[in-house]
């Protein structure tokens, strides 16, 4: 452990020189392996190129915060995720909101040390219903769907949240059309979707022909965080931080990267 903290003391020493050199600081950043378009692309160990627009956000975020290269990137199991950023097999991960965290986890914090969450990916979560159901428009989908089940793609970091707000969550389909499928066949209330876009949710819809439509109140406003292995961010903390302020200064960049998965479908 001694010889650990030694190294970790040497790189924070020695990370402003590198950075103001265009040395690179290698970064591996652990996702889902899993298909999630247009988040997350392809199966497996292996990455397509495109990746994904998660992937694609997260790659800007490190060539515009001074790491100069690109990250290594580590699709893991779901459940492996947070176990490897703790132990420091993987320096980052997305990180879905959470009651309490380790203190192997490094997210933004304000000047009082407390959580900043203008420094995070923000997701507003929204519920597709079906038209013959009559749901009101003014009808809030945390009251409205109490006792009822919601669909949500396997995998997705805010079914936890979800269910910690009293929620019953069917998450056993793979993806937003498999729960439409699901909530068209009366085995779901309802599905639940991130509306990085509402443009791109129109143009889903439209392929229902006004079977389907938008509750227009939100379910829930969620943030998901770019964390960091402790370790790691003492040893390139200027990097991490100018990191999650590129976060901050770029809260449309999902949307726009977004747009170069819908023109492949």
């Amino acid at each position: 452990m001694a010889i650990r903290a030694g190294i970790l003391l040497m790189l924070a020493t020695l990370a402003p020189l590198a950075q103001s050199a265009g040395v690179c600081t290698p970064l591996r950043v652990g996702y889902m392996d899993q298909n999630r378009p247009p988040y997350w692309m392809g199966e497996g160990e292996q990455v397509p190129e495109p990746p994904g627009a998660a992937v694609d956000l997260i790659r800007n975020a490190v060539m515009g915060s001074g790491f100069n290269c690109l990250p290594t990137l580590v699709r893991l199991p779901v459940a492996r995720l947070k176990v490897a950023l703790e132990a420091g097999d993987i320096d980052m991960t997305p990180l879905a909101e959470q009651p309490s965290y380790s203190a192997e986890i490094a997210l933004p914090r304000d000047k009082e040390g407390n959580i900043d969450r203008n420094r995070a990916l923000h997701n507003t979560l929204v519920v597709l219903v079906r038209v013959k159901d009559k749901i009101p428009a003014a009808a809030n989908p945390n009251d409205y769907f109490r006792g009822k089940v919601l669909g949500s793609p396997q995998g997705n970091a805010y079914n936890a949240r979800l269910r910690e707000a009293g929620l019953t969550i069917d998450d056993g389909a793979r993806d937003l059309e498999r729960n439409i499928e699901k909530l068209k066949l009366g085995r779901v209330d309802g599905v639940v979707v991130n509306l990085v876009k509402p443009e791109h949710l129109a143009v889903t819809l439209k392929r229902y022909r006004g079977v389907v439509v938008q509750l227009p109140q939100p379910l829930i406003n969620t943030r998901l965080w770019l964390a960091f292995n402790a370790g790691y961010y003492r040893a390139h903390h200027d990097q991490v931080e100018a990191l999650w302020s590129w976060l901050d200064s770029h809260r449309g960049r999902l949307g726009d990267v977004m747009q170069k998965y819908r023109k492949q479908e």
